[in-house]
C-alpha cells in the first residue's frame, strides 16, 4: 500500500481515564483491522466488505478548527470521526459522586464540534462482581444509559478488562471490538459522505476565476487515499480517472478558448525527463506531490505523478496488463497535451521520456505474476516497439546511427539529454535500470546498435508470441533497413523475404511491389543474380508502376537471362487464363480422345510485361494419373463446375472443356446438419440447421502456417505435353493453339504452363479445378452371344462368336482358334464336320470399330444330370489369338450349360418282391419340354455268370410304345420288378444301367441317355407286424385307457442267426403315450419269430395310425462289426452301437395301418362301439 494512505486513517479521540486507555490502546488498534466490516453505502451503491483501521488522539477543542468545520469539511486526513470516553467505575456511589459530572462535561464539549459521534466505554472488573453476594438492582452501565444514552443506548458499552486474561474477558473484548467497528464504520461513512459533498461542490465551482485545479486535485486525492485505506482500490482508481479526465478536458478547452490562470503553471519547461517511477516507496513521487502542493510543477511532473498513482493501484490489484495498456494511451495523450499547451522542451527530451517510461513500465509489469495473457503480451509488444522507435529517433538526433558523423551539435544533445535523466533512488531496483541502459546506449555507436537490436528482437518476438505477424514483419523491415545502414545487406534478405511472404499471402499488391524493389536493390548489392532476375521480373510485370521503372527492370531481366538459367513463377507475369481442349464426342466416355490421335488445345495467355517475349517453346505439361479415382477423374459434381460443354464445330469437334481461373474449389462445401429440438413430451418444437465445423470455417486464417511464395517454383516431371514452338508473346492477350499426340491410353491432368525464353523458364501451375484428358484405347474383344434362352446339355445349341476390332484395324486375314473344356464339343453350322474340342477359322480383314459375328454349334454332355444339386455346369471356350499384342493371347470365355432334367433311382419292397423305380424330373419349362420313349434296364453279362444270380430277370411294368413328355411341371416314373433274386443274407452288388431315347420337343433326332446305378440290400431279411388290443376285460379301445401293443419280428429266411436286434417304438406324442420302455434288444437265435408286448395309451379318439417301429442291428461293445457292403466305423467299435438295415431288408406289415379308438366313457355309462382295423 502507498505510504501516503496512512495519513488518511480515521481519527478516534479518547477522554476520561487516560491511564486506563493507555493500557488498552495497543490491543484496540491491533484488533480493529483483524476482521472485515460491511459498509452500507449511500446513493444506492452496493455494500462492500472493508477492513478498517484507525488512530487514537486525545480529545481537545481548537477554536480555529471549530470555525473551519462550521463552514464545511475541508480536509479528510486527520478528521475526527468518533469520540470515546473511557471510564472504570465499580459502584454506583462512585459514579454519582465523580464520574457522572465528568461525562456530562465531556458530552457538552463534543456537541460543539462538527462530528458528534460518541461512545462511552465502561471497563469492568469481574472480581468485583464475585465479592458481592447480593446483586444490586441497577448497575453502573444502567445508570450511564439512563443519564446519557437516551434513544441510543447502544453507544454505552461495558467491557471486561482483557488484561486479566479470563475467559469472559476475551469474549467481552471481541464483542466490544465488533461494536466499535460498527460505530467507527457508521461515523466514517457519514464523514466520508460530507467530504464527498465538499468535493462535489468544489468541482461545480471549476469555472470560477479563483478556482485552482491543484487544490482540487489534492482534495479529491484524499478521497482516493480513503478508499485505498479501506482496500477499495477500484474506487480509488475511479477518483484518479476522474481527475485525469477533468484535466484533459481543461487542456482541450484551452485550445479553443481562454485558458485559466492556473493552467499557465503547467506550461513550464520541464527539466527532468526521467520517465515514470512506478515504485510508490521512492521519494521521487513524494517530491512530485510536493510540487503540486506548491503549484510549481510542469505538465510532465503532473502526468508522471498521476500515472504513478494509477499504476500503483493497478499493481496492488494484480492488474499489470492494464498498466501496460494504459501506458500506451498515456504516452499518446501526453504528447498531444504538449502540443496544445505549447510547452517548450529540449530537443530529444520527449523521446527520452517516452523511452524511459516504456522501459520502466515493462520492467515493473513483467516482474508481476499474471502478466502472461495474449492481451497483456500485445500491450508489451507495442511498448517494446515504441521504445525501439524512440531509441532510433534519439540515435538519429545524437548521430549514433550507422554511417552518421558525430559533431559538436550531436555531443551537446547527448550532454543535454543526460543532464535531465536522474535515477529515482530506488535501491531495490534491478540493475541495470532503464536509465543505466539509456546512458550506455548514448555513450557510443556500438552500444546504441546493440541496444537497438535487442529492443527490436524483443518487440518482434513478443508480436510473434501474441500472433501479430504483420507487426513483427514491419519490425523486420526496419531491421533490414538498419542492416543496410550497417553495411550488412545479406542479413536484411531474410526479413524482406518474410515481409514479402506476408504481403503475398494477404494480397497487398502495392506493398508487395515496394518490397520487391527493395529486394532487387539488396540482391544487386550482394551479387545474387538468380534472385535479382526473379525480383526484376515481378517489378517489370506490375502494371501500376510507371513505364520507365518497368522498362528498366525488364531490360535487366532480358540481359540477365543470357547468362543465368532460372525457372520463375509467372502467375503475375504471363498468366494462363483459359484452356479449351477439344474432345472426341463419338466416344461413350466423356472428356476423352482416341489413342494415337492428335489432341488440340486453345490457350489464352496474358503478358503483363511492358515488352514482347520471344519464346522458343510454349508448353502445357500433362501428367498421368495412376488411379482412376484420383483428382484427374472428374466426378459428376465437379464436372459441372470445372468443365462445361459447348458446341464448337459441326464437322469434327462438337465439345470442348473450358477451365477458367476460378478461385473456388469445386469440392468446397459447408457441412450442414439437421438438428431437431423436441419438447418434454417428445413432440417437435423446432428444426435448426447447424454447422458442426463453424469454428474452423470462421476462424482466422493463420498466415504463418502457409508456405509461400512467388520466389520459388519447381518444375514438375511430366510424360506428355501440349506445345507450340517459336512464339512471340506480345503485351496483352495472346491466343495460342497447342497440340500433342495421344500415344498412350490413360487419364491425364494438365499440370504446368511453361514458356521458355532464352535461358529463362516462366512456369505457372494450372489453376484449380484441373482439366482431365482421358485417352481411350478400345481393345479388340471376343464374346459369345446366346441365340435363345439358357443353353441346355444333351442337345445341339447355337451361339454367336462376336469379334469387335475396337480402335485397331486388321489389314490382313487372322486365324482364330477355339478350344473347349471337357464335356463340351463345338462345330460350325451348315458343315458336315463332326463335333470336336478344337476348331480353327479365319477372320477376314476388318476396319476399326467393326463387329463381325460367326455362328457356332455346341453340344454338352448330360453326365451331371444324376446329381440332385448340380443343375448347371460352367464350361469354358478358350480363344487363342496371338496376333493381339496388347491383350492376353489366350482368352477364357465362360459358358453356363444347364441340365434339362435329372434322374433318380429308388428300390421298393413288397414282402419278398423288389421293384426298381426310375424318377425323371424335368427342369425346363413346358415350351422347351423333352420327349422320352423306349426305357430299358439292363445288367452286365458278367452278372449272370454268378450261379446265385443266374435266374435274375427284369419284368417291365411300363407301356411298350408310350412316349412321355417331361418338363418342370410334368415328371415321369418308370418301374421294373426284379425277379429271381436268391434268398440269402449276403446279396452281391448289382450294377444296372437305365437307358432311354429322348429328344427336344419339336425336333426329329432321337438321342440315347444312359444312367448307371447300384442295387444293394435287395433281399428281405425280417418282417415286423404290430397289433394293438384292449386289456383283458375291455372290448374296445378307448382314449385314455391302457391297452397292449404286440410286436412280432419274423425271420423271412428262417435261418438261425445269432445277431442281436433292437426295436424302437416311435410314437407320435400327440396321439400315443408309451408306458414303460420304448426300445429293447433281443436275439433271434433258435427261433424264427420273436414277440414283445408293450403298454400304450391312446390320447385322442378316432382312427389313429399305429406307432412306428424301427428295427436295427445291435452291435455290442468290443465286438467288430460284421463284414458287409457298408464301410464299418472301426473307431467306434469299442462302444455299443446300432447299424441300420437297408431299405429293402426289413418289411413292415403294419405300416399305414390304423385302429379305431373310441372316446372315453361319459358319466351316463358306457356306450358300445365296434372296433375295426384298416
Amino acid at each position: 500500500m502507498c505510504i501516503m494512505s496512512t495519513t488518511t486513517q480515521p481519527v478516534i479521540t479518547y477522554s476520561g481515564d487516560t491511564q486506563l486507555f493507555s493500557t488498552l490502546e495497543s490491543a484496540t488498534v491491533q484488533g480493529l483491522p483483524q476482521e472485515t466490516v460491511e459498509w452500507k453505502r449511500s446513493y444506492g451503491r452496493p455494500p462492500r466488505a472493508v477492513t478498517l483501521s484507525a488512530s487514537f488522539q486525545p480529545f481537545k477543542i481548537d477554536n480555529d478548527s471549530f470555525k473551519e468545520q462550521s463552514k464545511g469539511l475541508k480536509k479528510l486526513s486527520g478528521a475526527e470521526v468518533l469520540h470515546t470516553y473511557w471510564v472504570e467505575c465499580q459502584d454506583i456511589d462512585t459514579y454519582k459522586a465523580n464520574v457522572r459530572e465528568s461525562i456530562q462535561t465531556w458530552f457538552t464539549q463534543i456537541k460543539q464540534v462538527e462530528c458528534s459521534d460518541w461512545l462511552i466505554i465502561l471497563v469492568e472488573n469481574s472480581d468485583s462482581k464475585k465479592s458481592k453476594q447480593i446483586l444490586p438492582r441497577t448497575t453502573v452501565l444502567d445508570k450511564v444509559k439512563n443519564d446519557f444514552g437516551g434513544k441510543t443506548t447502544e453507544r454505552c458499552i461495558a467491557v471486561i478488562d482483557p488484561v486479566k486474561g479470563e475467559t469472559k474477558s476475551s469474549e467481552s473484548w471481541q464483542t466490544f471490538l465488533f461494536r466499535l467497528r460498527q460505530a467507527l464504520m457508521a461515523a466514517f461513512s457519514r464523514t466520508l459522505t460530507k467530504f464527498e459533498e465538499t468535493v462535489r461542490t468544489q468541482r461545480e465551482r471549476r469555472n470560477e476565476l479563483n478556482w485552482n485545479f491543484c487544490n482540487y486535485f489534492l482534495l479529491q486525492e484524499e478521497l482516493a487515499f480513503a478508499f485505498e485505506m479501506l482496500g477499495l482500490y477500484d474506487e480509488a482508481l475511479v477518483q484518479y480517472d476522474e481527475l485525469d479526465a477533468l484535466f484533459t478536458q481543461f487542456v482541450l478547452n484551452s485550445a479553443v478558448g481562454d485558458a485559466p490562470d492556473w493552467l499557465l503553471a503547467f506550461q513550464a519547461t520541464p527539466n527532468n525527463w526521467s520517465g515514470v517511477c512506478l515504485n510508490p516507496k521512492t521519494p521521487f513521487n513524494m517530491e512530485l506531490r510536493q510540487k503540486i502542493q506548491n503549484h510549481t510543477m510542469s505538465v510532465i511532473d503532473f502526468r508522471n505523478y498521476l500515472f504513478a498513482r494509477q499504476s500503483a493501484l493497478l499493481l496492488i490489484s494484480s492488474k499489470p496488463a492494464e498498466v501496460a495498456r494504459r501506458c500506451l494511451s498515456y504516452v499518446q495523450s501526453y504528447m498531444y497535451e504538449l502540443k496544445l499547451l505549447n510547452v517548450n522542451t529540449v530537443d530529444g527530451a520527449i523521446p527520452t521520456w517516452i523511452l524511459l517510461t516504456c522501459l520502466q513500465v515493462l520492467s515493473t509489469c513483467q516482474s508481476h505474476v499474471g502478466a502472461t495473457g495474449n492481451q497483456s503480451m500485445e500491450s508489451f509488444a507495442l511498448l517494446w516497439n515504441m521504445a525501439k522507435d524512440k531509441l532510433y529517433e534519439l540515435g538519429r538526433k545524437c548521430g549514433l546511427l550507422p554511417g552518421a558523423s558525430v559533431g559538436s551539435a550531436e555531443l551537446h544533445c547527448v550532454v543535454t539529454l543526460s543532464s535531465g535523466i536522474t535515477d529515482f533512488g530506488d535501491e531495490s531496483a534491478v540493475r541495470p535500470t532503464p536509465v543505466d541502459k539509456l546512458k550506455e546506449a548514448l555513450s557510443s555507436s556500438q552500444a546504441f546498435t546493440r541496444h537497438y537490436l535487442e529492443l527490436s528482437e524483443l518487440a518482434m518476438g513478443t508480436f510473434k508470441h501474441c500472433g501479430r505477424l504483420r507487426s513483427a514483419r514491419l519490425i523486420g523491415r526496419d531491421l533490414s533497413r538498419f542492416y543496410l545502414q550497417l553495411g550488412q545487406p545479406q542479413k536484411s534478405v531474410s526479413f524482406l523475404l518474410d515481409l514479402l511472404r506476408g504481403y503475398q499471402e494477404e494480397d497487398w499488391p502495392l506493398l508487395r511491389i515496394d518490397t520487391h524493389i527493395e529486394l532487387a536493390e539488396v540482391f544487386q548489392k550482394i551479387g545474387d543474380r538468380v534472385r535479382f532476375i526473379e525480383a526484376s521480373a515481378n517489378i517489370a510485370a506490375y502494371p501500376a508502376l510507371n513505364a520507365e521503372t518497368r522498362m528498366k527492370y525488364f531490360n535487366h531481366l532480358l540481359q540477365s537471362a543470357q547468362d543465368e538459367f532460372r525457372s520463375i513463377n509467372c502467375s503475375s507475369m504471363m498468366d494462363l487464363v483459359d484452356i479449351r481442349i477439344h474432345f472426341d464426342t463419338s466416344l461413350e466416355e466423356p472428356f476423352s480422345v482416341l489413342c494415337d490421335s492428335i489432341v488440340r488445345a486453345e490457350v489464352q495467355v496474358v503478358n503483363h510485361f511492358p515488352g514482347p517475349v520471344n519464346c522458343s517453346e510454349v508448353t502445357v505439361t500433362v501428367k498421368a494419373v495412376k488411379n482412376a479415382n484420383d483428382e484427374g477423374k472428374p466426378s459428376k459434381a465437379a464436372g459441372k463446375k470445372s468443365v462445361t460443354e459447348k458446341s464448337i464445330d459441326t464437322k469434327g469437334i462438337e465439345k470442348s472443356a473450358l477451365a477458367t481461373k476460378d478461385k473456388t474449389l469445386s469440392s468446397d462445401y459447408i457441412p450442414i446438419k439437421e438438428q431437431l429440438h423436441l419438447k418434454q413430451d417428445g413432440s417437435l418444437s423446432s428444426v435448426a440447421l447447424v454447422c458442426p465445423s463453424a469454428q474452423q470455417l470462421l476462424g482466422r486464417k493463420v498466415s504463418h502456417g502457409l508456405l509461400p511464395t512467388e520466389l520459388s517454383v519447381i518444375k514438375e516431371e511430366y510424360t506428355h505435353k501440349l506445345s507450340v514452338k517459336d512464339v512471340n508473346i506480345v503485351p496483352g492477350v495472346n491466343r495460342l493453339t497447342l497440340q500433342m499426340k495421344a500415344d498412350h491410353a490413360g487419364t491425364y491432368v494438365l499440370s504446368q504452363f511453361v514458356a521458355c525464353s532464352q535461358r529463362l523458364e516462366f512456369i505457372q501451375s494450372v489453376s484449380c479445378p484441373k482439366v482431365s484428358i482421358t485417352v481411350v484405347e478400345v481393345m479388340p474383344s471376343v464374346t459369345f452371344i446366346k441365340t435363345r434362352d439358357d443353353l441346355l446339355a444333351g442337345t445341339d445349341q447355337e451361339v454367336e462368336l462376336v469379334v469387335r476390332t475396337g480402335s485397331t484395324a486388321f489389314q490382313n486375314e487372322k486365324t482364330l482358334r477355339l478350344c473347349s473344356s471337357r464335356g463340351l464339343m463345338i462345330n460350325l453350322p451348315k458343315t458336315d464336320s463332326l463335333f470336336q474340342r478344337e476348331l480353327d477359322f479365319v477372320l477376314p480383314p476388318m476396319a476399326a470399330f467393326e463387329t463381325v459375328s460367326h455362328p457356332l454349334k455346341i453340344r454338352a454332355d448330360l453326365g451331371f444330370t444324376a446329381s440332385k444339386e448340380a443343375t448347371f455346369v460352367e464350361h469354358k471356350l478358350s480363344v487363342h489369338c496371338p496376333w493381339l499384342s496388347k491383350t492376353p493371347p489366350l482368352l477364357d470365355l465362360p459358358l453356363n450349360v444347364y441340365a434339362p432334367f435329372t434322374v433318380q433311382y429308388k428300390l421298393h419292397t413288397a414282402y419278398t418282391k423288389k421293384f426298381v423305380n426310375i424318377h425323371v424330373q424335368g427342369l425346363t419349362p413346358s415350351s422347351r419340354a423333352f420327349e422320352f420313349q423306349n426305357p430299358n434296364v439292363l445288367l452286365p453279362d458278367a452278372t449272370y455268370k454268378n450261379p446265385a444270380l443266374s435266374k435274375l430277370e427284369w419284368r417291365n411294368l411300363n407301356g411298350s410304345s408310350q412316349t412321355l413328355k417331361i418338363s418342370q411341371d410334368q415328371p415321369a416314373n418308370y418301374l421294373w420288378e426284379l425277379c429271381g433274386a436268391p434268398a440269402q443274407y449276403d446279396m452281391p452288388l448289382l450294377k444296372a444301367e437305365f437307358s432311354v431315347d429322348y429328344r427336344l420337343a419339336g425336333t426329329t433326332d432321337w438321342k440315347i441317355f444312359s444312367f448307371n446305378f447300384d442295387i444293394v440290400d435287395y433281399a428281405t431279411l425280417f418282417t415286423v407286424r404290430s397289433r394293438v388290443e384292449p386289456v383283458k376285460g375291455n372290448d374296445f379301445l378307448r382314449a385314455g385307457s391302457l391297452c397292449h401293443m404286440t410286436l412280432t419280428v419274423s425271420d423271412v429266411l428262417q435261418q438261425a442267426s445269432s445277431a442281436a436286434l433292437m426295436y424302437e417304438v416311435l410314437a407320435d406324442q400327440a396321439l400315443w403315450a408309451v408306458c414303460g420302455r420304448t426300445a429293447g434288444v433281443f436275439s433271434m437265435e433258435g427261433s424264427s419269430k420273436h414277440s414283445v408286448t408293450l403298454d400304450v395309451m391312446p390320447l385322442v379318439c378316432g382312427f389313429l395310425p399305429l406307432p412306428a417301429v424301427r428295427l436295427s442291428r445291435y452291435i455290442p461293445a468290443e465286438q467288430k462289426p460284421k463284414e458287409t457292403n457298408r464301410k464299418a466305423d472301426l473307431a467306434a467299435a469299442t462302444l455299443p452301437r446300432l447299424e441300420p438295415f437297408g431299405a429293402g431288408q426289413v418289411y413292415n406289415w403294419s405300416k399305414a395301418q390304423q385302429v379305431h379308438v373310441l372316446a372315453a366313457p361319459s358319466n351316463n355309462g358306457p356306450t358300445s362301439f365296434d372296433t375295426s382295423t384298416s
